[in-house]
């Protein structure tokens, strides 16, 4: 009886420690589940909520827009215009007439005053702005002159007052030209047919701007040819 109830007693003591070892292995598994496995779950879990939080995208709706062109560059600055310092005249600009042909010829000499001719002061020899034409008369050839195949030019002093207007014409030189070279001529003091008479008739309806000298209309004197049958 005593050796069966030391058995007991041994197997009694060998299931409680199989007992305890038991419940601090189960402890132990649960304190393991409880300290990893619920962390690593809920760490997931609020890292999955953060990623779906963090990456709502909002979407709107699209706007249609169109390109429009800028506004024009402003204009580039005006270079400044300098002030004349010179003294300006003002002249009263004619144009060029058409060219006109006197009908009617009256017999002069080799000089003639027009009407306008008068003493308006001295003749300027060199002014400093020469006289310009503004109207040109070309004489008429005469039927005569024609006939007899006439190629002459006559070469005719102007004195132009400070109107512009022509005081007297005074025939300076006559060249004829004979033979079909036109470069062979021979000056003379007269020819026929009346060509210095249609001429002077011509010369005193031109018109010039007035020359000028120190900024002033003066008197001067200016020379023109006038050619026949070429």
């Amino acid at each position: 009886m005593a050796d069966s109830s030391k058995y007991n007693l041994r197997e009694d003591s060998q299931y409680r420690i199989r007992m305890l070892s038991a419940i601090i292995v189960a402890q132990l598994i649960i304190l393991a589940f409880v300290k990893f496995w619920p962390a690593e779950a809920t760490r997931n879990q609020s890292l999955s909520e953060r990623d779906f939080s963090e990456n709502v995208v909002m979407l709107e709706d699209a706007v249609m827009t169109r390109q429009v062109s800028g506004p024009p560059p402003p204009p580039r600055p005006t270079a400044p215009i300098p002030e004349p310092t010179d003294e300006i005249i003002e002249e009263e600009i004619t144009e060029l007439d058409d060219i006109q042909f006197s009908e009617n010829a009256d017999p002069l000499s080799e000089s003639t005053i027009g009407d306008q001719g008068r003493d308006e002061g001295p003749v300027a020899g060199s002014p400093d702005q020469p006289p310009r034409i503004i109207r040109i008369v070309e004489p008429p050839t005469p039927e005569a002159a024609q006939r007899a195949n006439i190629k002459a030019e006559i070469t005719v002093n102007f004195l132009v007052g400070t109107d512009g207007r022509v005081e007297e014409a005074t025939i300076e030189q006559i060249r004829l030209y004979e033979g079909p070279d036109s470069r062979d001529f021979t000056i003379v003091d007269t020819i026929n047919y009346g060509l210095t008479e249609v001429t002077l008739d011509a010369a005193l309806q031109w018109k010039f701007q007035p020359a000028r000298n120190n900024g002033q209309p003066v008197r001067t004197y200016s020379k023109q040819i006038f050619t026949f049958g070429f």
